[in-house]
């Protein structure tokens, strides 16, 4: 069995920086859903085109849609992503719109075969019926993804079990998709709560789906929403100059969450000063690194090398290492 990792990001140019600098073996286990933001970076299309040559993904709009009352914005990131020679296909959730619905339907076969379909694990048992009688889509082009939303609340073990024992009952030992995954997140919003300095968060989503794939009669993939919440709501920029500039660094089970201080105020600490101490702190970490070939731990060598004035990156730049960490060790990881 070789299991294949399915993270759900965002129209970001940070998360395209992310994606375009994976290693081919990384490549060859990942496919992405990006969803779409409310507003999308105008450079988010052209850094797609340039640096994630030859990787499957699909693109979901829904959100773009409830916020937009459009599916404008959608097909043509869709056609302009597709004309720019990559194999996009589209993601529907379970319950969206009907406009959103049609225009994503509209679009299969575009580009690559088939499509994304998202649905809660309630929704499983009809998920079948809706997508092949109501929808009229060939199953066997159909990648089902179960979301199971967040399980930071929740006990790895047990909800493993609750997960496992409600797909079992849905009966898909010989289900027609052409694949389905189990996505699940635990990433915490912010680090209101954290402590100053080195913090050990577990990464519940991986731990929970450890003990669900072995125990259901099919393969089932990985799905999480990277290193962080998946909220798409855009952060106020009052509240972005107030916050702190911390790393969130994914290991085996867990995140090493470096919290530092805001960059204004009597107690500030200007950011470059920051990143650049907490790319040393993280190089010196037993835990650092522990793969190969990840362009994100070898850009947080090079600014933990940077000389005082030297750029140690911004939140942008480091958005985008820290998601390729990730992306690369779940990659590395993977039975």
């Amino acid at each position: 069995m070789v299991y294949r990792y399915v993270p759900i990001v965002r129209t970001k140019a940070g998360e395209a920086d992310a994606l375009g600098n994976l290693s081919a073996a990384a490549k060859a286990r990942v496919f992405p859903v990006i969803r779409m933001t409310n507003a999308v970076p105008a450079t988010f299309q052209a850094k797609m085109v340039q640096q994630v040559v030859n990787m499957p993904f699909a693109l979901d709009g829904a959100n773009n849609f409830d916020a937009t009352g459009s599916v404008g914005a959608f097909v043509a990131l869709f056609n302009g992503l597709g004309t720019g020679g990559l194999p996009v296909i589209p993601a529907i959730p379970f319950g969206a719109d009907q406009a959103y619905i049609a225009a994503a339907s509209g679009l299969l076969g575009s580009f690559a075969p088939g499509l994304v379909l998202q649905c809660s694990l309630a929704d499983l048992p009809g998920i079948q019926n809706w997508a092949s009688h109501t929808q009229g889509w060939n199953l066997g082009e159909v990648d089902l993804i179960i979301d199971v939303g967040g399980v930071g609340e929740h006990n790895p073990a047990q909800y493993a079990n609750y997960i496992s024992h409600t797909i079992n009952q849905a009966n898909l030992a010989n289900h027609p998709w052409r694949s389905v995954a189990l996505h699940l997140w635990s990433a915490p919003r912010d680090h209101g709560s954290l402590s100053y300095g080195r913090n050990m968060v577990q990464r519940k989503d991986w731990l929970t789906w450890q003990g669900v794939y072995p125990n259901v009669p099919f393969d089932l993939d990985f799905s999480d929403s990277g290193h962080v919440h998946p909220s798409l709501e855009e952060v106020p920029g009052y509240a972005m100059a107030n916050a702190t500039v911390s790393v969130r660094y994914t290991i085996d089970d867990a995140w090493i969450i470096h919290k530092g201080v805001a960059t204004t105020g009597p107690n500030g600490i200007d950011m470059g000063t920051q990143y650049r101490g907490h790319a040393q702190t993280l190089i010196a970490d037993q835990d650092f690194n522990q793969i190969p070939n990840c362009w994100g731990d070898d850009r947080i060598r090079a600014y933990a090398a940077a000389p005082a004035g030297g750029s140690a990156g911004g939140r942008p730049q480091w958005a985008a290492i820290l998601l390729n960490r990730h992306i690369s060790l779940v990659a590395d990881r993977l039975p």
